[in-house]
């Protein structure tokens, strides 16, 4: 018996035939997920370092090299990119497409960690992050405001941006421009050699005055508590007082001098 033939003699079999189609398929349309930015990972890792005021001949010597050879063992390595800029280091690390992305982030992480006392101690902390597309920004905004531009700058991050993160959905803001507060200290090239002191001793003198950190610990009946000496400056007195040399005969040498 053909279709047609059937479709004649017993019709009723193919109203209910068409009856369990179209409601398999309204009820597959409607558990059906679409993403306007859906899941996909390319096998690429990145790390990127900074090293502050470094050439970019030091960054590829001191970084770069030593980064690329640490994890130029890692499996399922396609190709390297590397650069070498004024203060930053990228290396880029393709990887088959059977490599899983997020076991060569953690191994990469691992290959950094073992090789961190190799590298220079003034740089900051490798970065390492995976390429995924859905992790990409999807809104930039632009504000402007007749404020300061350092103060503007300030009430973005201590009024708008903690409002804007607690927005459902929202996964980080970041801040691109803008002035940040910075105190500059002028320094007199005559009145360094008449004091007898280097530009070196000043930048070292407010860098080791400008700190925090923790001294100890302190127990008592109700618990243990962590002391830290704050030894950040409050004020621009306290900057201008800094003693940067102390002799017996000459006395101290302030910056303020």
């Amino acid at each position: 018996m053909t279709i047609t033939e059937l479709s004649i003699k017993r019709p009723t079999i193919v109203v209910v035939i068409f009856t369990i189609l179209i409601v398999l398929g309204l009820f597959s349309y409607n558990n059906m997920k679409y993403e306007l930015l859906p899941k996909i990972t390319p096998p690429y890792v990145s790390i990127m370092t900074v090293y502050p005021g470094a050439s970019p001949k030091v960054v590829e010597t001191s970084v770069t090299k030593i980064i690329e050879e640490s994890i130029s063992s890692m499996d399922k390595i396609k190709n390297i990119y590397a650069t070498s800029s004024d203060s930053v280091s990228v290396v880029s690390i393709e990887f088959t497409q059977t490599a899983d992305v997020n076991v060569a982030l953690q191994d990469a992480q691992r290959k950094i960690n073992a090789i961190r006392l190799n590298l220079p101690d003034d740089i900051k902390e490798p970065v390492i992050t995976k390429f995924a597309l859905d992790e990409l920004p999807i809104l930039r905004l632009g504000v402007t405001s007749n404020l300061p531009t350092v103060e503007f700058n300030q009430f973005l991050k201590d009024n708008v941006q903690p409002a804007l993160s607690k927005l459902n959905g929202i996964g980080q803001i970041n801040f691109i421009g803008g002035d940040e507060r910075e105190i500059r200290v002028n320094v007199d090239i005559q009145k360094l050699h008449s004091y007898n002191v280097s530009l070196m001793q000043v930048t070292q003198a407010i860098a080791v005055a400008n700190l925090d950190f923790p001294t100890g610990t302190v127990k008592d009946i109700d618990g243990q508590f962590i002391v830290r000496i704050a030894g950040k400056f409050s004020d621009l007195e306290e900057l201008r007082n800094l003693v940067i040399k102390q002799e017996d005969d000459e006395g101290e040498v302030k910056l303020r001098d």
